[in-house]
């Protein structure tokens, strides 16, 4: 989890880390393509640009090669 490990929000982080662990690649991709959730953003008490960066990383390092 390189891409999670280096958030520095502890907010964004937790999420990033969450959404790595529970969600596919397919699954963040798909995540990726459409609009922040609210229901997470109002349950992590994050942003929606807080919200893509932890998907964005998340998804990022289920891509990275291992």
């Amino acid at each position: 989890m390189d891409m999670v490990n280096q958030l520095s929000d502890g907010k964004t982080k937790a999420f990033a880390k969450h959404c790595f662990e529970r969600h596919s690649r397919d699954e963040l991709e798909d995540a990726a393509k459409g609009s922040p959730d609210q229901a997470e953003m109002k349950h992590w008490g994050i942003t929606p640009g807080q919200w893509e960066e932890a998907v964005t990383a998340a998804l990022a390092d289920h891509q990275a090669p291992s």
